[in-house]
């Protein structure tokens, strides 16, 4: 915002150098970009947070110089304005969406002259950026400067049945505004109309049809609250900016908005004549009720490590308008309408903080810091990392939103979107990690890296019940231009390092996003931790990959609950083991899974391990079947295993296969 300091002194002496003031400026939280001196004035041009929009006003800031230095604030007197006659016998208001404005005021000022701007006002606006209109258009500029409020000016014998309706657009309604953009309208943006057409888009900009001009005589005065997400929305929709919208957006005073008409009439009455119409017609949907904060003086000391006399604390809340009193050992303040930032102690203490310098709180030559352990989820992470990295997976940090048609690709169908008007393109919250995890392969694909192996552990936003919200978990997604084995091989690892064990159970299944023959879906303990598979031709093709990755999904908070970090010590095993390669022909559709099951069936305290080597189709296996090479390994405790014992274990588990899927040894 750009500041006059000219201006600055109608509410508030300031005896010090223009620099000096920006440095007072920026030490309490309003930071001065730069400091330009023009023939007949000196304008700061001030950052303000978007919490304070209380300061994008002259006033605002005056108070906050007030405070600082100790000088005497002196608002705007207005008193009460000359009037003749009744509103209400002229216009009306009514507000069908108080939800999307909370309170909308209107005044009538006939018979006024309107003509060219003062030049003290002409250079008030100019020093803030604004260029003079016309007297009447000037004046409410000039309170938008002064208050922070914004007003607006409608030419009261151009609205249909000189009257005001806050509703929703119509679809396919149109307004020209004042700067003759064409404004196409749909029922999500909020509009001021007459008894016939859109005369404004609240909040933002007035229409052509409706303004002030030479040949205006009456004037009906708007001083509004309009929903700051509603005005945002629609200002982005129309591409349509003013400085109005932009103080909406960040919220404004509902009780100011009343002062403010009425400042903006005295001035008007002063600098176009005319005569005020009695009254007001405020529709004001629930009146503002100041809430109360406490602030206990020993714990701001507490919190900021300095002493504050309970008096200069009370002194610098008086000041910010916040009408403290005691009660007990606590200050109770009431929070002011254009202070909505005040919700709690904390904020009182910061404002103390602030106000009384925070080059006053001492600097120690030394910082405590309580030194704690790592947490069960940190601990849970690190060692994710470092298996992962040990199997060659570098992690990945990607970005939280896809577009429609990644999640599409995976099966979610419904999924959770941010506002399109906010964020118009790849604005869905990823249900699943994989799709972000593909762009990445096309990055490196593209860049010459044909090796990729990444993982990722993030937070997945798959959609809720209807009405509910998401259903958030963390997933780890794993993605790697290498074999499919490898990676399957890599989450038992993980799991074995998380869990104590690698016995995943895969199940096939026919998954969106995957090649139909090289998906299965992870079990453990009977419950699905995720799925492993190729990725899908279409998939494939809608990244551009020149081929297809093997990718993991695994949610990890089902991981996790199941890791076990206290690990029972096991010897190395005295005697060796003994290992058995078996070529079984079986059926075609016969999985490895069901092999597994099929030797886990059989209870053998010797057998110690059981994984797969390999599999053959052709001659001279039979069509229809295939030859699957599994090795099985055992070990006995007390001695070495002599090879009548193994076999005796070995023939007892052919019987079973051969009883429970027609296996046959290959010779």
């Amino acid at each position: 915002m750009k500041a006059s300091l000219n201006w600055l002194t109608n509410y508030v002496d300031i005896s010090m150098p223009a620099s000096e003031l920006a440095d007072l400026l920026t030490r309490i939280g309003l930071a001065v970009e730069d400091v330009e001196e023009t023939p007949t004035d000196i304008v700061l041009d001030v950052e303000v947070t978007s919490n304070r929009p209380d300061c994008l006003g002259h006033i605002g800031l005056a108070r906050e110089i007030a405070v600082a230095t100790g000088a005497e604030f002196r608002p705007p007197e207005i008193g009460d304005l000359p009037t003749e006659g009744n509103v209400e016998d002229f216009t009306s208001v009514e507000v069908h969406e108080p939800e999307m404005c909370p309170r909308y005021t209107a005044r009538l000022i006939r018979d006024v002259k309107v003509g060219p701007s003062p030049n003290w006002l002409v250079e008030r606006l100019e020093s803030a950026g604004l260029r003079s209109i016309n007297n009447v258009v000037d004046v409410t500029n000039y309170v938008l400067m002064e208050y922070s409020q914004p007003l607006h000016a409608f030419d009261y014998d151009k609205l249909a049945e000189n009257r005001i309706i806050v509703r929703r657009a119509k679809g396919g309604e149109t307004m020209v505004s004042i700067d003759q953009t064409q404004c196409r309208l749909d029922e999500d943006m909020l509009i001021i109309a007459d008894a016939e057409k859109a005369v404004a888009v609240a909040g933002i900009m007035g229409g052509l049809d409706t303004e002030v001009g030479e040949g205006t005589a009456n004037v009906l005065i708007e001083s509004a609250q309009f929903d700051p997400l509603v005005t945002r929305r629609t200002s982005r929709k129309l591409a349509l900016m003013s400085e109005s919208n932009y103080r909406f957006e960040r919220g404004i005073d509902p009780v100011g908005t009343d002062e403010a008409s009425r400042r903006a009439c005295q001035l008007i009455l002063e600098l176009a004549g005319g005569r005020l119409v009695g009254g007001v017609c405020d529709a004001w949907a629930e009146p503002y009720s100041p809430p109360e904060v406490s602030l206990r003086p020993e714990r701001t000391q507490l919190l900021l490590g300095v002493e504050i006399p309970a008096d200069r604390q009370e002194r610098i809340l008086s000041g910010l308008g916040l009408s403290p009193r005691r009660d007990g050992e606590k200050i109770v303040c009431k929070i002011p309408g254009y202070r909505g930032d005040l919700r709690r102690e904390a904020d009182l203490i910061e404002e103390v903080a602030r106000l009384h310098g925070y080059d006053a709180i001492d600097v120690r030559q030394a910082v405590s810091h309580r030194v704690v352990p790592a947490g069960r989820w940190e601990r849970l992470r690190g060692l994710v990392g470092r298996v992962l990295s040990a199997q060659g997976f570098d992690e990945a940090l990607t970005f939280t939103f896809v577009d429609d048609a990644e999640a599409n690709l995976f099966g979610f169908e419904s999924v959770v979107r941010v506002d399109p008007v906010v964020r118009r393109s790849e604005n869905v919250l990823r249900p699943t990690l994989v799709p972000s995890l593909l762009r990445s392969c096309k990055k490196n694909q593209d860049v010459g890296n044909e090796e990729v192996h990444l993982y990722e552990l993030a937070r997945a936003f798959p959609a809720g019940d209807e009405g509910e919200l998401p259903a958030e978990y963390t997933e780890l997604a794993l993605a790697s231009t290498g074999d499919l084995r490898d990676l399957r091989g890599a989450v038992e690892a993980l799991c074995e390092a998380l869990t104590g064990r690698a016995d995943l159970e895969l199940r096939k299944a026919e998954l969106s996003g995957l090649a139909a023959e090289a998906a299965v879906e992870a079990y453990l303990d009977g419950e699905r931790l995720g799925w492993i598979g190729l990725v899908s031709e279409q998939a494939r093709e809608h990244y551009s990959l020149e081929n297809p990755p093997a990718v993991a999904s695994l949610n990890f908070d089902a991981l996790s609950a199941r890791a076990v970090e206290t690990r029972t010590y096991k010897p190395i095993p005295r005697f060796p083991s003994v290992r058995r390669d078996l070529s079984l022909i079986v059926d075609e559709q016969v999985d490895f899974q069901a092999l597994r099951d099929a030797v886990e069936a059989v209870a053998q305290p010797l057998r110690v391990g059981m994984d797969y080597v390999t599999t053959y189709r052709g001659k001279p296996v039979p069509e229809g079947r295939k030859s699957v090479t599994i090795r099985l390994e055992y070990r006995w405790d007390e001695g070495t295993l002599r090879r009548e014992q193994v076999d005796e274990q070995v023939a007892e588990l052919l019987s079973a296969m051969r009883e429970e899927l027609g296996a046959e040894l290959r010779d």
